[in-house]
């Protein structure tokens, strides 16, 4: 039975996110090309990110005078990533280290102005890690120049317009020369952007504002508010969607694929549940729209899975109303993280992600979640997320969310800690303080670990003893910003069944698809690096390159 398609296109990027880039690459190549976006808003995950993109062998590091060879690049992917699973193989590895040059010349062909942003890699003392790091972002984008589209864009938490290193030097407050600059650097921004009247875009929301210019330029149409309600398989082919539009079901051929760019199911508490418990949907900065609905229309059609476990985790707390992801924080002097006994359990300062999932094991081992334990000294110095020192919020006390003491015993009672086990844990993480080296977990020995440093502190930047009243509390989770496991692809982003087979005509990156990078997060970016890399990939697979 012949389907009668109410519209036709080469390729069909379902999501306005990281997906934008493939429908400009398929654009590029000559397809006909119709991205349809769930929600009201333009950017999905990547307009609340970082706007970061880690990518391997790339210009910038060369114009640093950062010499990497492609070898170099592999050797260091097969150091942090290695045997993960089928989402990590080889030859996905191999094509996120070639395919980032490719999402380089797609920017410069659209005038999307990249610059290195000085963070450094999470595994730097891996072999082939670049201390300098592989992370780029761009240039602050002037939203007057997508006109009254600008309010298309999906909003944003930080408004400030600093780039991501700047947010987190920010947090540090004007101690160091380097802080002190940052301030007045983005302080000045900010008011000439003030006097000329522009609206200036930074982080993700920049990213996503200058793809999505280049898709208007490029005359590629974006149908928001337009969910996927089926994939259309004739003859074992995906061949198209039905969507619903205009409160209409309507069908659309895309005549050589349909890339799935939707992002996860961070905000799906069925799926979280059956994968992830006890993680549920309460814990995560996602879009609300994030409900996994491409992965499961991929499972309908036999598309086998991978990493559902998985998600980009980050310790999260809950002042009232609120969702407080904290990276760099928990970085700094005068802080430490505890169980639900009170004992000290993971080096702070390593990078979020690997935080988080030994914070999920010691949750489920213990039935309950941990602390994070701060010093007077820490809220006198540094922002608590993007709270100001000095500056505690009533509210956190008043709703129980910060517990304040002006003993470390009294602090125990207050969080249902062991006294014994919790005095412990402080004594001998205030002797590693004394010593300048943290013996049981080496925090501040790794250079991710000083980059979030405090080089006033002392020898070590990352260790502050735990020991001048009042003392303060608030109850960490394992948060995330989305889901990491998903449809399994190869290195195409053709999505596989699971005898290794490609569904014919159906494509996945992003968050709907498993992680490339496995159980790790390598830098800065790296989710929107592969949401980015592998959309183009999926592009240039249907243009007929590299297939």
């Amino acid at each position: 039975m012949s389907i009668a398609w109410d519209h036709q296109c080469d390729m069909l990027v379902v999501g306005a996110g990281g997906g934008m880039a493939g429908a400009l690459e398929a654009s590029d190549r000559g397809l006909e090309v119709v991205v349809v976006e769930k929600s009201a808003w333009i950017g999905g995950a990547t307009a609340y990110s970082g706007g970061t993109l880690w990518l391997l062998d790339n210009p910038f590091l060369k114009a640093r005078g950062i010499a990497e060879s492609r070898e170099q690049a592999r050797r260091h992917m097969d150091a942090v990533v290695g045997d993960a699973g089928p989402a990590s193989s080889p030859a996905r590895r191999d094509a996120y280290v070639d395919g980032g040059r490719a999402l380089v010349e797609l920017m410069a062909r659209h005038e999307v102005p990249l610059v290195h942003s000085g963070w450094a890699d999470y595994y730097a003392e891996r072999d082939g890690g670049v201390p300098q790091g592989r992370t780029v972002h761009t240039l602050p984008f002037d939203a007057r120049r997508l006109g009254a589209d600008r309010e298309l864009l999906r909003p944003a938490a930080i408004v400030v317009p600093a780039n991501s290193v700047e947010v987190a030097v920010l947090a540090l407050g004007p101690r160091t020369p380097k802080a002190a600059m940052t301030w007045l650097r983005v302080g000045l921004r900010t008011i000439l952007a003030k006097l000329r009247g522009a609206v200036l875009l930074t982080r993700g929301q920049a990213l996503v504002a200058r793809l999505f210019e280049a898709l208007t330029r490029a005359k590629v149409p974006i149908w928001r508010e337009t969910p996927l309600v089926e994939l259309v398989c004739e003859e074992g082919r995906v061949t198209g969607a039905r969507l619903r539009r205009d409160g209409q079901l309507v069908s659309i051929r895309a005549r050589r694929g349909v890339l799935l760019a939707a992002g996860g199911f961070a905000r799906n508490a069925g799926m979280r549940q059956e994968h992830q418990a006890p993680v549920g949907v309460d814990w995560t900065m996602a879009p609300v729209d994030d409900t996994g609905d491409a992965i499961r229309l991929g499972q309908d059609l036999g598309a086998a899975t991978d990493l559902m476990d998985e998600a980009w985790w980050v310790p999260g707390t809950s002042p009232p109303g609120s969702v407080m992801l904290h990276v760099w924080d928990r970085c700094f002097p005068h802080a430490i993280m505890v169980d639900a006994e009170g004992r000290r359990f993971v080096n702070e300062a390593d990078p979020y992600m690997e935080v988080g999932q030994i914070m999920l094991e010691r949750q489920r081992a213990l039935g309950r979640p941990g602390w994070m334990i701060l010093e007077s000294r820490h809220r006198d110095r540094y922002a608590f997320g993007m709270t100001p020192p000095r500056m505690t919020p009533k509210a956190w006390f008043e709703s129980g969310y910060m517990k304040k003491a002006s003993s470390l015993d009294e602090l125990a009672d207050l969080c249902g800690l062991d006294r014994e086990v919790f005095r412990g844990s402080i004594a001998r993480f205030n002797g590693h303080v004394a010593k300048g080296r943290d013996e049981d977990f080496r925090r501040g020995d790794s250079v991710y670990n000083r980059f979030y440093g405090d080089s006033r502190a002392g020898p070590n930047p990352n260790l502050g003893a735990i020991e001048k009243a009042p003392f303060y509390a608030v109850q960490v989770h394992p948060g995330d910003v989305g889901t990491a496991g998903g449809l399994l692809t190869d290195e195409h982003a053709r999505v596989l069944r699971a005898d290794g087979v490609a569904i014919p005509g159906l494509y996945a990156a992003g968050n709907t698809s498993a992680s490339v990078f496995g159980r790790t997060y390598p830098g800065a970016g790296a989710s929107i690096g592969a949401s980015m890399v592998f959309s183009i990939r999926a592009a240039q697979h249907m243009a007929g390159v590299n297939a």
